[in-house]
């Protein structure tokens, strides 16, 4: 186990760089996990900033019928709209697309976003702990769909492994709940830019933390993979 709080940066000079290697280190893990367990399982991330990580990792020769892949979050929206997470992912991860790979789907359970969350927590509540993390982040240093300002509340309920989050402006989301992001047995965040670079070197200063602070203090640790652009 890493050290309570390591945060370990890997820099590149651009983001495609950056993607083939977080690949790279997710299959090792990955490989290591199915010759320890015979299975693991994977949360990623949706937005644009992945989708280079993602087809890099469909390359990967692994046996992907002994891996569970599920988002971190989803908009509350149908699985075929341009801004559902799950769409890009299907897009964008070969595996995925050929049927190859398990999936949890954050749709599918109704129309009623309460009613499918508890339907994706009681699935969650038959699964193992999440092995491996790999989340995006926002300039505003939210994580998964945990937003500044709304991630106590989580915090203070009980953990059942997805909780419903109501940004203003936004459309509901369904997301991976704090427990279970900081819960996982290797996370990493896959970032670009300076400003986004600024927002977690700035941690230590700041007056209220962030979402992505819950990443920032896990005990086991976190990777930075950052691209200069």
């Amino acid at each position: 186990m890493e050290p309570r709080g390591t945060v370990a940066w890997h820099r590149f000079a651009t983001l495609e760089d950056a993607s083939e290697a977080l690949a790279e280190a997710v299959t090792v893990r990955l490989g290591t996990l199915l010759a320890q367990q015979g299975r693991a399982s994977l949360a990623v991330p949706g937005g644009t900033t992945p989708a280079r990580f993602l087809a890099a990792l469909g390359r990967q020769d692994l046996p992907w019928e002994k891996i569970v892949l599920m988002p971190t979050d989803e908009r509350f929206v149908a699985a075929d709209d341009t801004a559902s997470n799950e769409r890009m992912i299907r897009e964008q991860f070969a595996p995925l697309a050929a049927g190859r790979v398990g999936f949890l789907s954050f749709h599918g359970h109704g129309s009623d976003i309460e009613a499918a969350a508890s339907a994706l927590c009681a699935k969650l509540a038959e699964a193992p702990p999440l092995d491996l993390l790999v989340s995006g982040m926002g300039t505003d240093g939210h994580v998964a769909s945990l937003f500044p300002g709304g991630e106590a509340a989580f915090l203070a309920a009980p953990d059942s492994g997805i909780v419903v989050a109501r940004p203003p402006g936004l459309p509901p989301r369904l997301s991976l709940s704090p427990a279970r992001l900081t819960g996982a047995g290797w996370a990493s965040l896959l970032v670009s830019g300076a400003a986004k670079e600024a927002v977690l070197k700035d941690a230590a200063e700041r007056s209220a933390p962030l979402p992505v602070d819950l990443l920032l203090g896990r005990e086991r640790g976190l990777d930075v993979y950052w691209a200069k652009g």
